[in-house]
């Protein structure tokens, strides 16, 4: 079969990219705290974000996850992680890939009833 096609041949897949995990807060304001990586895939990347949430940057390096501080040493260790953002980056120049990223964090339930409800 003359030329490639299929999974094998697509140029987005993991293996072609290094992905970060950049971490932040809503708490006073809003802060970037920190970016963690290269993680080898999407899903490492997005497990360490998700896992993250409500604990603090200043954790993950005591955890040995290489990174770099985004603040000031005291908001790393002191604010909760309550976002993240996924982005991958050419693995030779480094470049950001700025058509693809993922983004999510913590969600507040709205509680119902309870109370005083009616």
């Amino acid at each position: 079969m003359a030329g490639s096609s299929g999974p094998a041949a697509n140029s987005n897949l993991d293996a072609d990219w290094l992905f970060f995990a950049e971490v932040g807060t809503s708490v006073h304001g809003g802060h970037s705290l920190a970016a963690f990586g290269p993680l080898p895939s999407a899903l490492d990347a997005l497990a360490l974000a998700i896992n993250s949430i409500n604990h603090t940057a200043y954790s993950l390096f005591e955890q040995g996850y290489a990174g770099s501080f985004n603040a000031d040493a005291h908001l790393v260790e002191r604010l909760p992680i309550t976002s993240f953002t996924i982005r991958r980056h050419h693995p030779e120049t480094r470049a950001p890939d700025d058509q693809w990223a993922l983004t999510g964090g913590r969600h507040h339930r709205v509680r119902l009833g309870g109370r005083g409800a009616a």
